[in-house]
């Protein structure tokens, strides 16, 4: 009886703590791939629901001015009653794209700067000055938006004068490594969403032009 109580007491020994050591790392190496997956279609949802957003932003801007924001920091309509524009600091060649869209939207809610839930995806990797406040964020930040990964966006926009669709542009996050990126393609050679803009996500890699990139419109 005594010796019975005394094993008791005596707890787990190395050999069954070993036992359940080793059967908890069979759970995770059978549950872990799944988890990450999990995690991975999550973000890719997340990232498609930020491009609605982003849609949604482009097409008010569009109703109210008549064209779509632009992707290189340069007013189509150089008319501008405050002069905000006028004090706009030059392109540095990174994340351009992205952050004329963030520079257009950011001006009023009326121009469709209504971020919704992208307001939680401001970064700014290459580290910007804007040169002036953006109206709706409140900061001199040049900002980017980011997808669920932390990475970039890249914008095309028809709206251009320096190349629009047709030019590559650099995107850089958190390594400091710039990417160069073009507008993505349909099967018939045309531009996904040519006179208009086009969304591009590096995807889980972080690297454009793999076959995990998401782009909008399909």
């Amino acid at each position: 009886m005594n010796q019975t109580k005394d094993r008791r007491d005596r707890g787990f020994t190395l050999i069954e703590l070993l036992i359940v050591i080793g059967i908890l790392g069979l759970l995770m190496a059978a549950l872990l791939p799944n988890l990450i997956g999990a995690g991975d279609a999550g973000n890719e949802t997340a990232t498609q629901a930020l491009f609605l957003d982003l849609r949604t932003g482009c097409e008010a801007f569009q109703r109210k001015n008549g064209y779509f924001p632009p992707d290189d920091l340069v007013p189509k309509d150089t008319k501008d009653e405050d002069g905000a524009k006028s004090v706009w600091k030059s392109d540095n060649g990174l994340n351009t794209g992205i952050e004329s869209l963030v520079a257009f939207l950011a001006q009023s809610r009326d121009v469709g700067g209504d971020f919704g839930s992208s307001a939680e995806r401001f970064a700014n990797h290459d580290k910007d000055d804007h040169g002036a406040v953006l109206p709706l964020l409140k900061v001199r930040d040049r900002k980017e938006i980011v997808d669920a990964w932390g990475m970039p966006l890249a914008y095309f926009s028809a709206t251009t004068t320096s190349g629009g669709f047709d030019k590559a542009q650099q995107i850089v996050g958190f390594d400091g490594q710039p990417q160069t990126v073009r507008a993505r393609r349909g099967a018939d050679g045309a531009y996904l969403g040519a006179g208009k803009y086009q969304f591009l996500s590096a995807g889980k890699d972080q690297m454009f032009g793999t076959d995990d990139d998401l782009v909008y419109p399909k």
